[in-house]
């Protein structure tokens, strides 16, 4: 992108509204004065609502305190009263019981009085109708008692001892309706009310104003108590401020309360006058902000026209702003921008398109490079090799004429192997050519050597015919690599001047080194392949004509120490029919190896094929185990089967795998000293597993994968107890693949092993499948 189109982007003649300076400034300015003035209004808030509370809490303190005098005056006068009855010169309990009737004439707050002796025995008692019953408990504590309600009215026991006798009491039942009206009338604050609650939270006395009648159950905690000013909600649902006072001569508190509204009207006057000013702040910050943003965005907007002009390549134009601050210092740095610009602008052009130039050069030749690699390598033979290096060379350089030598290691020298635009002429004495004789350093350290003059470099025996053909200068190219030189490339032009850079002709020189040594690595590694197929074919061939030339005499020996022993010659002494059997059993071992030797020759030959044929798998088990079992009791061994029911018909070479399983039972009996060998055969899934299990020394893991290989056996070494070729397992593992299925081994030292053979129910189908 050209930096008129950067600067267009960045710097667009009018930006939306979301993204303007102007509005950055405006709404930052505003957003400071809103701030300011919210912080005020919040703290002066706060200052008055704690004001508000504080003078609340105090006047309905001094409200509770002033009530809770005047409750206990009144208290004090019902208390006077009834102390009349307690003179010490009543001594008689008729005595008692008339001042008991005087007081009730008297006294229309009284309602029923008791004589209560030092035991706590009621001796008097005087009463009005609807007092308390004759059998209720009556306290005998001095003071007030906890206030009851009967019949719609507020009543309480008071307890007053007498000086004579002593620990008696007289208990009046009184009522207290007069601490009604000794709460004060002007309570403190607009809408505020009081009212006098027991510890029940029941309403003794309230103002005129209080929603709550008397009797009336309120909140628990208003009984209860609570802190001065403290929030709450009256019995009517409504926010209330709250104060309670307890009252020490009666069970009772007096709650003093204010709606909410009320309480702090001076905060809603200040929060509307905080309003009007929040607003009128507003409105001059905005008006502020507009002025001062443009006087901000105007000079932003001269730089951007200035920036424009400079992205549009017109440097003579200048940028005139004259506001005494950074915004005039930039507009100068502008200019004298401009100014070195149009200066370096035309350097930068002239430089950029040089570059461009030798860049694309560069592009085109590593694309010609790649191109040569992958032709190069493209074969392994050596000839198309040469030639593609030839053909590539000439390629990449232009050149007409171009030779490829290839060092002959016996001789040391470099004899033509390819070659491109060579004069029919001039083949002849080009054909050899010696590096040596080049001036410089050897060929295997040199790098490309260019040739100004074809007629001076006189180690080319050519160069009198090539000047003839009109080519006049070139380049050798060493090929060489860590093992040594390899070769030498010419190149022959008629043009004076290197025909491509030196680093891409290197390069070259060592994609063409590596293809020659991986060709010729080629070559040797095939005639060594053919050389060791024809040994193995010699090898194959050797042990099946000697496997046929050792069984036949050896069959005959078998067949005349058989005839022997049947007498046939006539009777032998005993130790000569011992001789005889031992020549039995060794010549019986020895066929064995032969025969596994001789399969071991047509697997690797591919002359081996199978027999197809249905086969019994309990049948084939048997058969195995009833030729095996006079060598398991040679050795007392338990030889047993463990073969499921309704096994079905397999398909297969019954021979081969007869051979496979009695490989198996062999080595298990061969191996095991003591204990036991077993043989099981399953199916399930189309598929026979037959196991043989044994007691003997195990196998470690680490000889559990090439004990399947060729001439492998657990113990090689020339002392081992156990003999063989090594072959067994081997050839049954062949013969049991080329039915399609599979055998591994499942064992640890010191506790046998388990072969097991996996085979397919119908090998034939199996292997058509496959």
């Amino acid at each position: 992108m050209s930096l008129r189109a950067r600067l267009s982007a960045r710097f667009p003649d009018r930006l939306p509204w979301h993204r303007s300076l102007f509005r950055k400034y405006v709404l930052t300015l505003v957003s400071l004065v809103a701030l300011v003035l919210s912080i005020n209004a919040g703290v002066e808030t706060w200052i008055l609502y704690r004001e508000t509370v504080r003078s609340v809490a105090r006047a309905q303190g001094e409200y509770a305190q002033e009530a809770e005098r005047s409750v206990e005056a009144a208290l004090g006068e019902i208390e006077r009263q009834v102390s009349w009855v307690t003179r010490a010169s009543a001594v008689t309990l008729q005595q008692h019981r008339d001042d008991y009737e005087l007081l009730l004439q008297q006294a229309p707050g009284v309602l029923t009085l008791a004589f209560i002796d030092a035991s706590g025995r009621v001796q008097v008692r005087s009463g009005r109708p609807g007092g308390a019953a004759a059998g209720e408990p009556l306290p005998t504590r001095p003071g007030f008692a906890k206030p009851v309600f009967r019949d719609g009215r507020s009543l309480a026991a008071l307890v007053v001892s007498h000086a004579w006798p002593e620990q008696a009491v007289t208990v009046a039942e009184v009522g207290l309706e007069p601490l009604a009206d000794a709460l004060p009338a002007a309570t403190p604050g607009s809408g505020s009310y009081a009212y006098l609650v027991d510890t029940d939270g029941r309403v003794l006395g309230r103002t005129a104003a209080s929603p709550v009648a008397v009797g009336a159950e309120v909140a628990r905690a208003e009984a209860a108590g609570a802190e001065a000013g403290g929030f709450g909600r009256s019995p009517d649902g409504r926010a209330v401020l709250r104060t309670l006072r307890p009252v020490a001569a009666l069970p009772a508190g007096i709650v003093v309360e204010q709606p909410l509204p009320e309480a702090l009207a001076p905060i809603r006057e200040l929060l509307l006058r905080l309003a009007w000013l929040f607003a009128f702040g507003l409105v001059v910050a905005i008006c502020a902000s507009l002025v001062l943003a443009r006087r901000m965005v105007v000079p932003i907007r001269a730089l951007h026209a200035g920036a424009e002009h400079l992205a549009a390549n017109r440097f003579d134009h200048r940028i005139a702003i004259r506001t005494g601050d950074e915004f005039e210092a930039l507009a100068d740095s502008f200019n004298r921008m401009a100014d070195e610009l149009s200066g370096s602008y035309g350097r930068l052009e002239v430089e950029i398109e040089k570059r461009t130039r030798d860049l694309a050069r560069s592009v085109s030749e590593l694309r010609a490079l790649e191109e040569t690699g992958r032709a190069i390598v493209g074969s392994l033979d050596l000839g198309a090799v040469t030639a593609a290096i030839a053909a590539r060379a000439s390629a990449l350089t232009g050149a007409r004429t171009i030779l490829v030598y290839l060092r002959d290691e016996a001789g040391g020298v470099d004899g033509l192997a390819a070659a491109q635009g060579v004069p029919d002429a001039a083949r002849a004495a080009v054909a050899e050519l010696a590096p040596a004789a080049m001036p410089g350093s050897d060929a295997a350290t040199r790098g490309p050597l260019a040739i100004p003059d074809l007629s001076e470099a006189a180690w080319f025996p050519g160069r009198a015919a090539m000047r003839e053909a009109g080519l006049s200068s070139g380049l050798a190219l060493p090929l060489s690599d860590a093992e040594g030189a390899l070769g030498l490339v010419l190149v022959l032009r008629a043009e004076p001047g290197p025909p491509a850079s030196p680093d891409v002709m290197q390069s070259f020189a060592h994609q063409a080194a590596l293809a020659i040594r991986n060709a010729r690595l080629f070559q040797e590694v095939d005639a060594k392949n053919r050389e060791l197929a024809a040994a193995d074919r010699h090898k194959t061939h050797f042990f099946a004509n000697m496997s046929h030339e050792l069984r036949t005499p050896l069959n005959a020996v078998l067949g005349y120490s058989e005839l022997l022993v049947d007498g046939l010659y006539g009777p032998l002494s005993d130790k000569a029919l011992d001789a005889l059997e031992r020549i039995q059993i060794n010549g019986r071992h020895l066929l064995s190896l032969i025969n596994d030797v001789l399969d071991f020759t047509k697997i690797e030959a591919g002359s081996l094929t199978l027999s197809m044929q249905d086969y019994s798998m309990p049948a084939m088990i048997e058969q195995v185990v009833a030729a095996a079992a006079s060598l398991a009791h040679a050795k007392n061994l338990a030889l047993t089967t463990e073969v499921a029911e309704g096994l079905p018909v397999g398909q297969g070479d019954e021979r081969r795998l007869t051979q496979v399983l009695m490989n198996l039972v062999g080595n298990a009996i061969k191996f095991t000293e003591s204990g036991e060998v077993r043989v099981a055969a399953t199916a399930a899934g189309g598929w026979f597993t037959v196991s043989v299990t044994d007691t003997g020394p195990g196998i470690a893991a680490a000889d559990q994968g090439r004990i399947f290989d060729e001439f492998q056996q657990i113990d090689s070494s020339s002392t081992r107890k156990q003999g063989g070729t090594g072959l067994g397992l081997s050839i049954a593992r062949k013969l049991v693949l080329l039915h399609g299925g599979r055998i591994d081994v499942e064992s640890e030292p010191g506790r046998g092993a388990v072969f097991r053979v996996h085979l397919p129910v119908r090998a034939s189908e199996e292997r058509q499948a496959a």
